[in-house]
């Protein structure tokens, strides 16, 4: 059985409580089911959940043929604003990190600690809907094998703070962002990952900051 079937036959079973909530599993194409160097998370899927058609469970049934990859192929809306296909703030400084990071962005595995939507991290059901899906991730990662996971969001209610505590952070150093009191996080997890901890891009324009790029991009090599 391949990797990829694998992975769904488990996730088809261990999300059977949140199989009919929105939301997505990958943002990226199944493509990216391999190893590679880079994982990349967010919190969760954004916007309203009663204004789109996909769940968990069917994201779970077209992953092994998912093409499209969120931060390229969709148009978001930010602030209330629709932009055109893969323009939105969060999609362009997603893609330009990855570029500064010397990856294709369509090559990189991209998901969401939590898989279910929400409108914000409040309604995220953060941290409980995080210990569902966190074994799932973990079939990932198995996969992907990265060598770092690069998480936007390091507040307390964040996907870095999630993974620092599944994955026994330690040697936890930061930097200054550049924007305000914001900092960049990273630690060293199990299995040799290292994890980075960015202020999330949808607020926080790391373009500006092409020094922080440059700092994940000496973690990751």
């Amino acid at each position: 059985m391949r990797d990829i079937d694998t992975l769904v036959a488990f996730a088809t079973a261990h999300l059977a409580p949140i199989a009919d909530k929105s939301g997505r599993i990958l943002y990226s194409g199944s493509h990216t089911l391999r190893v590679g160097s880079i994982y990349l998370l967010g919190l969760n899927p954004g916007g309203d959940p009663t204004t789109h058609d996909d769940t968990v469970g069917s994201s779970l049934a077209e992953l092994s043929s998912r093409k499209n990859n969120a931060y390229l192929d969709e148009s978001w809306e930010y602030r209330g604003k629709p932009y055109p296909i893969g323009q939105s703030p969060l999609q362009i400084r997603v893609c330009w990190l990855l570029e500064r990071l010397g990856t294709a962005p369509r090559d990189v595995c991209a998901s969401n600690i939590i898989f279910t939507r929400s409108k914000g991290s409040s309604g995220s059901g953060y941290p409980e809907t995080a210990e569902l899906c966190w074994p799932v991730h973990e079939q990932i990662i198995r996969i992907v094998r990265p060598k770092v996971i690069v998480a936007f969001g390091n507040s307390e209610v964040s996907p870095y703070r999630f993974l620092h505590k599944q994955l026994h952070g330690t040697n936890e150093t930061s930097i200054e962002s550049g924007h305000g009191c914001w900092a960049c996080s990273t630690f060293a997890g199990l299995s040799g990952i290292r994890v980075v901890g960015l202020p999330h891009l949808s607020r926080y324009a790391v373009i500006n900051n092409p020094r922080v790029a440059d700092w994940v991009k000496d973690i990751a090599l």
